[in-house]
């Protein structure tokens, strides 16, 4: 059995897989704030207005419902998940392999904390060299930073009892092979691209006959070269996590038609200006967002059997 959590981290991702076969566990990205920005805290509230009865919306266009209280009567708590409160509340104690799809730090803050709190085997870094605006980053942020840079730019084997590897589209490894993950990009061409987001990581991992596309942040080059080399592979897929959080830049249509996706899961905090999630309802009949829906939380079976849960049931 296989078991993947998509959390509500606001704007960015946080995954966790556990393949329960093998006793491992996955962690891809991770994000951790506290607070939801203004701009998702008053589109929700546009939300909640438009899930109101008739009567209520009488009375709050008479009279007016608090901020609070509108959200309360759309059952929305203003509450982002805390990565490894999370872990700790699943009875997960250690992290086998941690995936860094990419440089960005909505991917990436509270990666050392991560590491402190739950430790990691192994440490997947795409080949990079890309730099931060440290000015711009919070003292949590400049030490997830350091941690990341450590262990991208060592020359050790193991460094702190991490293995940092970078594996790339079409090598194999027992390891995550075992656990049927397939690296779907980047290869050596998107390596060199100046687009970070297409150093992503993008994954396959079938179980059960069902199949899992965790699409990172790539955009079309990466796109592209999945189609070209994969799309056979990719054809009709049970989920997939839109790339770069719903935008339009990570939507690509002849690849989300190939991936026929019959769940559409968009991690993000406030709906970006340029979003597709209209674009995925072309293809697939259930398009959700960890902000409306909280956790999200699949279990696949190896007869195929799958079930899911949502933290908010709307």
């Amino acid at each position: 059995m296989i078991r993947i959590h998509f959390l509500n981290v606001g704007h960015g991702d946080c995954i966790i897989v556990e393949f329960k076969d093998s006793g491992r566990v996955a962690v891809i990205d991770i994000n951790m704030t506290e607070d939801m920005d203004e701009t998702s805290y008053a589109e929700l509230l546009d939300e909640a207005i438009s899930l109101l009865d008739d009567v209520d919306r009488a009375y709050h266009s008479l009279r007016g419902y608090s901020n609070e209280e509108l959200l309360v009567k759309a059952e929305y708590k203003i509450e982002l998940q805390n990565p490894i409160n999370y872990l700790t509340e699943n009875h997960i104690n250690g992290v086998f392999r941690f995936i860094s799809t990419h440089p960005h730090m909505d991917h990436m803050t509270g990666l050392k904390e991560l590491n402190e709190a739950k430790g990691m085997k192994v440490l997947w870094i795409s080949k990079n060299n890309q730099t931060q605006e440290e000015s711009k980053l919070s003292d949590t942020q400049k030490e997830d930073w350091k941690f990341y840079k450590k262990h991208r730019d060592t020359k050790q084997k193991d460094l702190d009892g991490i293995r940092t590897i970078g594996p790339k589209s079409a090598e194999s490894n027992n390891f995550w092979r075992e656990d049927k993950i397939t690296i779907l990009a980047p290869d050596t061409n998107l390596l060199s691209n100046s687009n970070t987001n297409n150093l992503s990581y993008v994954l396959l991992i079938e179980y059960g006959g069902k199949k899992i596309v965790l699409g990172g942040d790539a955009e079309k080059d990466s796109w592209d070269y999945i189609l070209e080399n994969y799309s056979n592979l990719i054809k009709d897929v049970t989920i997939l996590k839109a790339s770069h959080h719903g935008r339009d830049s990570g939507y690509h249509q002849k690849a989300v038609k190939q991936m026929n996706p019959e769940f559409t899961i968009v991690s993000v905090g406030k709906k970006p200006s340029t979003d597709a999630s209209n674009k995925y309802r072309n293809y697939c009949d259930n398009v959700w967002s960890t902000r409306w829906k909280g956790n999200i939380v699949f279990e696949i079976q190896s007869n195929g059997e799958m079930t899911f849960d949502t933290q908010h049931d709307r």
